[in-house]
Parts: structure tokens; C-alpha cells; sequence
């Protein structure tokens, strides 16, 4: 019987340290402390009350779900999701959110930030020391080829001409490539190589980093 109060006793002491862990900070500078979430833009501390704070007043969150900077910004949606995609044409959505991004690369010339979507989709931004805020670096996918597809024909269009491919639309390449288009250490074949995953992303900005 003492032991089973002795283990309650621990559960409960780990439950409200944990609370006290998490915290937020205001654009003023304060701290918030209690258990996080976040609905519809709106923060919901919960302590000895319940605060309520606009997501544009917090700077920062550290808590479970959350961690990182909180962006207010119009995101550019994708989905990479085959049966979502048509045959040449880009699906251009967009939703009014709240993203909390964790810094993952860090210099004095660029920053690079990884969030994740209420539907799970990933999602990078960047921040030079000339951006306010993270800006989003924008993908989208669609289909191409399939000619098969067009007529009844399929004898006539078999083989690669019946194939359907996914096809990246690299806006994020361009993005990239208008900050560091004059660094010579970046080379042709590497902005043809990137792709929208973290490591190749840090690849080519530790390359600009080295240029003076």
C-alpha cells in the first residue's frame, strides 16, 4: 500500500513539473508558464487559470506539441499524395495559420526553420537579417505524361508514353536562388540537385555561407 502511494505521489510530482516546463513568450518579453494549446489562433495557458493570447502576441513556445517561433502567415499548401494530383495542373491552396517552427540550421547570413502542419504535412521556411519573419519556401507537385490516358488508344501509347510521373514544381529553388544567386561556390549542378528535404536545403546554404 505505501508503495502505491509512493508511485502516485511521483506520477503527480512529474505531472506538475512537466506543466511548469512548458512555457510561452510574449513579443513584450514575458513568460507564461502552464500547460499549451493551441486553438484557432489563439494560445490557452493553463495554470492556476486559464489565459488566452493571441497567437501575434507570442514570440516563442516551449511545451510537449510545441516548440519553436510562432508565425502568423498565409501558408502555401501541397500535397504529394498521387490520387490528389491531376495531369498538368498545380493545385494552388492556401489557409490563414498559425505555425510554430524549430530553428534546425543557424548563421549569420540565413536561418532555416522545419514545421509541421495540423494534417502532418512538413513544411520549411527561411529568415534572412533583412526578413521580419520566417518566409515560407513553397513546393507544389503535379502529374505529367500519360498520354495514354487522353484516347482509347492504349495499344499505340503503351510503354513510356502511358507513364504517369510526378513532377515537383521547385519554387523553393527559385526562392533560394534569388538570395544566393551570386555565390560562386554554389554551382549549377547543386540548385539542379536540390530537393525539399533538410539536409540538401542546409547543404546549399552552409555553401553560401562561405561566400564572402
Amino acid at each position: 500500500m505505501k508503495i502505491l502511494c509512493v508511485l502516485a505521489t511521483c506520477c503527480l510530482s512529474l505531472a506538475a513539473f512537466s506543466q511548469k516546463s512548458d512555457y510561452l513568450v510574449k513579443n513584450n518579453g514575458d513568460t507564461i508558464r502552464g500547460k499549451i494549446k493551441l486553438t484557432d489562433k489563439i494560445f490557452y495557458v493553463s495554470g492556476a487559470t486559464v489565459a488566452e493570447i493571441g497567437a501575434d502576441e507570442v514570440s516563442t513556445v516551449k511545451s510537449g506539441r510545441y516548440n519553436g517561433t510562432v508565425v502568423h502567415c498565409k501558408l502555401e499548401l501541397y500535397t504529394d499524395n498521387i490520387s490528389d494530383l491531376e495531369i498538368d495542373y498545380i493545385r494552388r491552396g492556401s489557409v490563414d495559420t498559425v505555425m510554430v517552427l524549430e530553428e534546425i540550421y543557424s548563421s549569420p547570413k540565413i536561418n532555416l526553420y522545419f514545421g509541421i502542419s495540423d494534417f502532418r504535412t512538413q513544411y520549411y521556411f527561411y529568415k534572412t537579417p533583412n526578413d521580419d519573419k520566417p518566409v515560407q519556401l513553397v513546393i507544389r507537385y503535379f502529374l505529367q505524361g500519360g498520354l495514354a490516358n487522353y484516347t482509347d488508344d492504349r495499344a499505340r501509347y503503351g510503354g513510356e508514353r502511358s507513364r504517369v510521373n510526378i513532377v515537383e514544381d521547385k519554387g523553393y529553388v527559385n526562392q533560394l536562388r534569388a538570395i544566393m544567386g551570386d555565390c560562386n561556390k554554389i554551382s549549377d549542378i547543386t540548385w539542379e540537385l536540390l530537393t525539399y528535404r533538410n539536409y540538401s536545403i542546409k547543404n546549399v546554404m552552409k555553401r553560401y555561407n562561405k561566400c564572402r
